[in-house]
Parts: structure tokens; C-alpha cells; sequence
């Protein structure tokens, strides 16, 4: 018996292993041969009759190839029982690939039945199996999924944490293709919020990750409606010149270029008649039963009409609010009304600001509703996790207990190891103390050095730059000056740390200015930890540590990507720090007097740092137990 994989848009290719007529193995194979899909339903739903055990391997192959078949034919919503029963039988096989295949598969039939929050649901579920299966490509391209649902509902926070995540997991080489699309969203992201020259930046980046000419010209579509919302016209036309000669594109990708062309060329020249563009792509999309491409069509003619004739203008508006009812598109209705508020006059003007009103606070509270309900889906999940590994643990701890009633101990033993558990518990209490003294005094003396140094050398060597000056001893004052910047440099470097209620402020600070100005700073999770629980002397070891880190990759790394990523995990916190800089060997870092102060400052507190040179940039993950 074979075990027959499939990818997320793609059968895939035939194990050349002969069947028997009228086996499981044997329809299957008969199904990959066919290129008709209405065939291929026939031969899996067959061989899903020639099946004897739920045991048999075919069983999860046979209803995943049923399920991408009914896709393909569009009819997603009878495949919600055969993908339950695809997560049965993949989790009684124990086959994480299936198991998180499945979850995929039901994103999908999510998705086009339009029920998004489910979609997200399935698609981060999918995602964490694929990682606990160590499948970090199918993370990936699950993390893009979730980035794209976020997306679609407003959630743009969740969307940009999705698409960074995404390119962590990516693999550049196989998966560009995915790695455009994530860039491509952060891209869109960006475009949103008016961030036009990061827009910019990520729809270039996923220009060179375009793995077809649709690919490409979908980006160059994007980078041209960049520089229209920055009034660059002309840079925005001579691309759209391309867009509308290609001959690639579909149907409803050709209309938008087109339309999207007429009006930047209007914008450019407003004595320009581009009406009868305008109109005819109207009709095109009409007859192609574009809605969402109309909505585009009817805004641009509102305000190719709103001087010249006002009229038209809001007859063009009321079509655009009706159709995004028409396809329950509130943000474009909202647009709508806005055009029709300007166009309008009493009374109904007022009907209008209503309406608009009442639309704009459903869009604040269903976009709130919307990222909570995201962010719950997460933390359900992984307090699910921690649930099971609590179980794990407890019932390890159980069979421990019985282990010892059956040996029998005795009392006396019992009431030895109690003596000897009690006095290790006094000696380690005492070694606390002693390590938690000695950072203490760490830490009084790095202060008293920083403020001597600032007090005393720093403000001496400053006099005598005063002093020199007048005499014109420019080259002495110049190296002057350097010293003493070198000195400001190394008090503020072991500057007191605030380890109150302003501790994690104190720290994103640190990090956003040892951040060189090229290079970009990826934060995330440091918000969710209960910082309070954590002890002084433990939060100036890790603030000192990242700072090490941080200096560390501003003077050797030449990265222009840094990620930190925090979390707790049961009784620690954990960082992971990644660069995609030059990175380092492990002789390098064995030698460096930097991470041997690292490492000693980590081991007074009981904590950890392992790290990765495995691949492009430095990896570490910092290990910090919170009690103790």
C-alpha cells in the first residue's frame, strides 16, 4: 500500500506502484490519470467503496483527492462532511500531513462560501500542524492564508503580523512564489495607511518574486495606483501604457487596467475626456457580472462628473452605494455616501449623514469584533496546547507516585528524603540570594561607573574642549570630541534601568534606537508577557542581554531585518532573535568576549542562549525561567 501526497493546488504525480482491478490503490491511480473532473469524482468516491479498514493508508489519500474534485468544480459546500471525516481518519492514523491537508482544504471551502472568520480559524489550525509535523513550508504558505482573510476583513494589525510570520517560514528558494504574495499584502497593508514609500518598497520586493507575467503585472498594477494616490501621474500612466497592451491578463484583470488607466489620465489632464472609457467598461463588466469591478467603474465616473455635471455625478453614486449593498461591501458603501453627502442638499443630505454614520460605527465595531475574534481563535488554541502538555505532565507525575507505592517505601525513608528535600530547598534558597545579591551589586556597579564616567571624565573632557577652542587647536578638539562621545556612549550603555510599571517602554525604546536607520525592526509578543512576574534582577539581565545583541548586529551584522519574537512558555520566557545579516561561525562566537558576557550574565539567573548559524543571518533563542 502507498501513501499518495497531494500539494495545496495541485494533485500530485502518480507512484508508478501496480494495483489490482477493483482495489482502492487502483481507482485512485485511474483518477490521476484522467483529466476530466467529473470522472476523477467517480473513481475516488469508487475507490473510497473499495476501502475495508480505517486503518488503510489509501482512506485519508481518497477523500483528500474527492475533496480538491469537488473543488474544482465549485461545489465547496458538500465537502464540509468528507473533509470531517478526512480529520477523523488522519487523526486515528496519527498522520499530522492530512490532519493539517484537511484543515486546509476546509479554509478553502470556507472561504468561498464566504464565512472568513471560520476560514482564519482553519487556515491557523492547519498552520500549527503543519509546524508540529515540522513542515515550516506549509506553515508558511497557512500563515499567507490567515494574512490574506485579515486582510479581506479589515484586521490590518493581524494581517501584517500573518504576512511577517509567513516569511519566516518561507524558504525563499522553493517557495518565491508564496514569499511575493506575502510581500504583496504588506504592500497593500501599507497602501492603506498611506505609508506610500513602504508600499512602494514591498510591492518591488514581490515584483522580484513573481513566479508567472500575471504575477508581474498585478504587482506593476499596484506600484502604478502608489504613485496615483502620490500624485505622480505621469510615473503611474507609463506603467499602466504596459498594463493595457499586455495580452496575458484576464478578462476582469484587463478591465481594471483599463479603467484604472482612463481615470489616472484624467487625474493627470482633468480637461481630458476619458468618459466614453469610462462607460464602456461598465457595460464590460456588466456583461461579465463584475460587481466588485463595478464599484470601481461607478466611483471613478462620481468624480469624473462631481464639477461638470453634478447630476450624473450622483447618479453614478447611488449605483455604487446600491451595488456594494448589493454585495454587502460596507466600506464601499460608506465611500459611497460620502460622495453623495457632497453632492446632495437637504433633506437628504441628512438621510445620508445618517446612514453614514451609523455605517462608520458598525465598520469601527465590526473591525474591533473582527480582531478580537481572531486573536480569541489563537489564544484558544494554544491554551488548548498548554492544557494537553498540563495532562502530559500531570499524568507522567501520577504513574511517578504509583511507581514509588508499589516499591514500597518505607516511613523512615520517607521522613530521610523530606529531611534532605527540605535542606536542599534551605541550601537553594540561600544560593538565590547569594546570586540574586551578586547581580545586584552587578548592576550598582555598572551605574556607579556610568554616572562616574558622565560625571567625572566625560564633563572634564568637555572643559577641556571648552579650553582649547579659542586657541584653535581644531584636530586635538576634534579627537577631543570623539572621546567624549565614545564616553556619553558607554554611560548611557549602563545607564540605570527602570524596572517597574515602565520596564517594557524602557526596553522597546532600547531596541528601537540601537536599530540602525536602514534597517527594519520586527517586534512581537512583547506585550503579551506579565512582566510584573518577572524578577528585577531578571529583567535587567535580559535588558542588558538584548542590548548586547542589538549593539552587537549594528556593528557587525549589516542586516536589514531583525526580528524579536516573545512568549511565555509554562514557568519561562523565551526571545527569539533572528537577522538576516552576514551572520557569524561558531568559532566566532565561542572566541567573542560579547557573548561570553552574554552567556555569564544569562547562567547568574538560572537562564539560557542557544544559538543557530545554520543558514542566512544569526539565530538565537534566549531562555529565561520566571520563578526562582
Amino acid at each position: 500500500m502507498c501513501i499518495f501526497c497531494f500539494s495545496a493546488c495541485k494533485e500530485a504525480e502518480k507512484t508508478e506502484v501496480v494495483h489490482a482491478p477493483g482495489t482502492a490503490g487502483y481507482y485512485y491511480n485511474k483518477g490521476l490519470e484522467s483529466s476530466d473532473f467529473q470522472e476523477k469524482l467517480h473513481l475516488y468516491s469508487r475507490g473510497l467503496e473499495a476501502v475495508k479498514s480505517t486503518k488503510d493508508t489509501n482512506l485519508v489519500v481518497l477523500l483528500d483527492a474527492k475533496v480538491y474534485a469537488l473543488h474544482r468544480l465549485n461545489r465547496y459546500e458538500e465537502t464540509l462532511p468528507l473533509i470531517d471525516s478526512l480529520i477523523k481518519v488522519a487523526e486515528l492514523q496519527k498522520d499530522s500531513y492530512f490532519q493539517a491537508k484537511a484543515q486546509h482544504r476546509r479554509y478553502a471551502t470556507y472561504s468561498f462560501i464566504s464565512r472568513p472568520e471560520d476560514a482564519f480559524e482553519s487556515a491557523f489550525l492547519s498552520r500549527q500542524l503543519s509546524l508540529k509535523g515540522g513542515d515550516t513550508a506549509g506553515a508558511g504558505r497557512r500563515s499567507l492564508d490567515m494574512a490574506n482573510t485579515q486582510l479581506s476583513l479589515g484586521d490590518h494589525a493581524g494581517s501584517q503580523e500573518s504576512a511577517t510570520e509567513a516569511l519566516k517560514y518561507l524558504d525563499i528558494e522553493v517557495d518565491g512564489k508564496y514569499a511575493g504574495s506575502a510581500h504583496n499584502v504588506l504592500g497593500l497593508l501599507y497602501n492603506e495607511q498611506h505609508l506610500y514609500e513602504e508600499a512602494l518598497k514591498e510591492y518591488r520586493t514581490a515584483l522580484q518574486f513573481a513566479a508567472s507575467r500575471t504575477d508581474s503585472l498585478s504587482y506593476l498594477h499596484n506600484i502604478a495606483l502608489v504613485y496615483k494616490n502620490q500624485g505622480k501621474y505621469a510615473q503611474a500612466v507609463k506603467i499602466m501604457e504596459e498594463l493595457v497592451k499586455a495580452e496575458e491578463p484576464s478578462e476582469y484583470s484587463k478591465a481594471r487596467f483599463r479603467d484604472n488607466y482612463a481615470f489616472t489620465r484624467w487625474l493627470q489632464n482633468s480637461q481630458l475626456k476619458v468618459d466614453k472609457e469610462l462607460l464602456a467598461m461598465v457595460e464590460e463588466r456588466k456583461r461579465n457580472n463584475d460587481l466588485e469591478g463595478l464599484l470601481s467603474n461607478y466611483s471613478h465616473l462620481s468624480d469624473y462628473y462631481s464639477e461638470t455635471a453634478p447630476a450624473k455625478a450622483k447618479q453614478f453614486a447611488l449605483a455604487y452605494m446600491q451595488t456594494a449593498k448589493e454585495i454587502g461591501n460596507a466600506n464601499a458603501e460608506a465611500d459611497a455616501l460620502k460622495k453623495l453627502l457632497s453632492l446632495s442638499r437637504s433633506p437628504e443630505k441628512e438621510k445620508f449623514l445618517e446612514r453614514y454614520l451609523f455605517l462608520n460605527d458598525s465598520l469601527k465595531d465590526a473591525s474591533l469584533t473582527t480582531r478580537y475574534r481572531f486573536a480569541k481563535i489563537r489564544f484558544d488554541e494554544e491554551r488548548k496546547q498548554q492544557q494537553i502538555a498540563l495532562l502530559e505532565a500531570e499524568n507522567t507525575t501520577m504513574s511517578l507516585k504509583a511507581e514509588k507505592f508499589k516499591t514500597g517505601t518505607t516511613i523512615s525513608s520517607l521522613s530521610a528524603l523530606l529531611v534532605l528535600i527540605t535542606a536542599a530547598a534551605l541550601l537553594y534558597t540561600v544560593r538565590q540570594r547569594s546570586k540574586r545579591e551578586k547581580i545586584k551589586q552587578i548592576y550598582l556597579t555598572e551605574s556607579r561607573i556610568s554616572k562616574r564616567i558622565h560625571d567625572e571624565i566625560a564633563n572634564d573632557i568637555y572643559n577641556v574642549m571648552s579650553t582649547l577652542e579659542p586657541a584653535g587647536h581644531t584636530p586635538v578638539v576634534d579627537k577631543l570630541e570623539k572621546i567624549y562621545l565614545r564616553t556619553r556612549d558607554i554611560s548611557r550603555e549602563n545607564s540605570e534601568i527602570d524596572t517597574r510599571e515602565n520596564y517594557l517602554k524602557g526596553l522597546l525604546s532600547l531596541l528601537g534606537s540601537t536599530t540602525p536607520p536602514n534597517t527594519r525592526l520586527v517586534i512581537r509578543g512583547a506585550e503579551n508577557i506579565n512582566w510584573g512576574k518577572l524578577k528585577n534582577e531578571k529583567k535587567i539581565v535580559l535588558y542588558r542581554v538584548l542590548q548586547e545583541l542589538m549593539v552587537n548586529m549594528k556593528k557587525h551584522s549589516e542586516a536589514s531585518l531583525v526580528a524579536l519574537v516573545f512568549s511565555s512558555e509554562r514557568n519561562k520566557i523565551k526571545v527569539n532573535y533572528s537577522d538576516n545579516g552576514t551572520g557569524a561561525n561558531q568559532n566566532q562566537l565561542q572566541n567573542g568576549n560579547g557573548i561570553k558576557n552574554l552567556q555569564n550574565r544569562l547562567q547568574t539567573v538560572d537562564g539560557n542562549i542557544i544559538f543557530d548559524t545554520q543558514g542566512k543571518g544569526l539565530k538565537a533563542e534566549i531562555t529565561l525561567p520566571v520563578s526562582a
